[in-house]
């Protein structure tokens, strides 16, 4: 009985022995201790864009990248574009070619021609010679471009000091921007026939006299040097299918003039007048500009017999709607249109020098814009916040969008006669 009882224990013990061995076994082999471990990690490379991704990686491991081109740059870090700094297209961080290279060329001379005229006249207001410049396009399409600068009309205005328009002051339009860039593709006048008249004489292109003002003696010959080229213009361009008068700053104020000549010259001229930076200039009345830019000497007898509210166009009591309002009377078919900046600081010093009460210049562009539409003159208008002056020969003709029109787009579409919406900033 007690050797019965003996192997019995010595069965028991043997059980527990050979259970305490599974049981480390188990936690050994199978992680069976009653709480378990996490999944086993996977090395490998977890970058899609890798030669050697392993979509079953837990932990990043190293990564091999392809180098097609054996330029030393992944593929993944290729930045395609055209790499010739001498095309147009030229993206000076692209390190592959993707065959893009554009070598566009312009169709027309890329060059302008001088013209020195003959009349004894022409001169800039010290003197110097006057000079005025074309380019030879599409025949069809034929642009008059007044430039602008300074003006003067008395002793303190018309000083060496006061008077940016002494001198030869910009005679050469080559290198500038806008619509006088001839190599810009973008530059929606790029093909079109130019003269490009200079301002050297403060006088906006309009007067035709010698003053002296103490020891300054100012030749205001704009009238003789515009005509110069305006007659150029008319026999080297009397058939095109549509003609631009266009004009930035001083100039802006001579294209309606001018435009008006030429509705003369040829009667049925498809005539298109933009004035660029002076839609709030106003005379008052205080300055005698008659005498002062011998402005009797001139003719523009298209105005001959015109009336307006009982009176012909005065300098001295003029708004820039009234020119236009004038030109409308006289050729109702002419196209309008007209930038401005609602702080401009040139026009409002210019308004000052004419004793404008001090009005808010914003208020005066506006203002005009309506009294020139409710006469039933259609004309489309931008004015842009800020104090810039001149955007039609500057790169900002580029540049400038707002409310995601930008300005470039919305004049091509005035040049094709689609009268686009007026552009009026709301925070001027």
């Amino acid at each position: 009985m007690i050797y019965i009882i003996l192997l019995w224990k010595s069965m028991i013990d043997g059980v527990r022995r050979l259970t305490a061995i599974l049981l480390i076994s188990c936690m050994l082999l199978a992680g069976c201790s009653g709480e378990a471990d996490g999944p086993i990690e996977i090395v490998g490379c977890m970058d899609e864009k890798a030669e050697n991704y392993d979509e079953n990686a837990t932990l990043e491991g190293p990564c091999t990248y392809s180098d097609s081109d054996g330029d030393g740059i992944f593929d993944i870090d290729e930045v395609p574009g055209c790499t010739d700094n001498a095309a147009n297209n030229f993206v000076p961080e692209a390190t592959d070619d993707d065959g893009s290279c554009d070598y566009w060329v312009p169709k027309y001379t890329e060059t302008w021609t001088k013209h020195d005229p003959e009349d004894e006249d022409c001169m800039c207001s010290d003197g110097s010679e006057y000079s005025f410049y074309s380019r030879d396009g599409d025949s069809d399409v034929a642009v008059l471009f007044f430039n602008g600068g300074g003006a003067c009309w008395n002793d303190f205005t018309c000083t060496v000091e006061n008077s940016s328009s002494t001198g030869a002051y910009w005679q050469n339009p080559t290198g500038w921007g806008g619509i006088l860039d001839l190599d810009n593709r973008n530059n929606p006048l790029i093909d079109a026939s130019m003269v490009f008249v200079p301002y050297c004489t403060g006088d906006v292109h309009m007067g035709n006299t010698t003053l002296s003002y103490g020891d300054n003696v100012m030749h205001h010959r704009g009238y003789p040097n515009a005509m110069s080229a305006f007659d150029y213009f008319i026999s080297s361009h009397p058939n095109a299918s549509t003609y631009y008068v266009l004009g930035s700053s001083g100039g802006a104020i001579a294209a309606g003039f001018y435009a008006g000549s030429l509705s003369e010259a040829i009667p049925e001229a498809n005539i298109f007048v933009f004035h660029d930076s002076t839609g709030g200039v106003t005379s008052t009345g205080t300055t005698d500009l008659y005498p002062a830019w011998g402005l009797n000497n001139t003719s523009f007898t298209w105005l001959d017999g015109l009336t307006y509210n009982g009176s012909s166009l005065d300098w001295n009591d003029m708004t820039s709607a009234h020119l236009d309002i004038f030109l409308n009377m006289y050729d109702p078919d002419i196209t309008y249109g007209r930038f401005d900046s609602a702080q401009d600081e040139t026009m409002k010093y210019f308004n000052g020098l004419l004793n404008n009460p001090p009005e808010d210049y914003n208020w005066r562009l506006r203002n005009s814009e309506l009294h020139i539409e409710s006469e039933g003159v259609e004309m489309s208008g931008w004015i842009e916040s800020g104090d810039n002056h001149g955007i039609l020969f500057s790169s900002w003709f580029y540049q400038l969008e707002d409310e995601s029109v930008s300005f470039s787009d919305w004049f091509t579409s005035w040049l094709n006669g689609e009268m686009p919406e007026d552009v009026w900033c709301t925070d001027c």
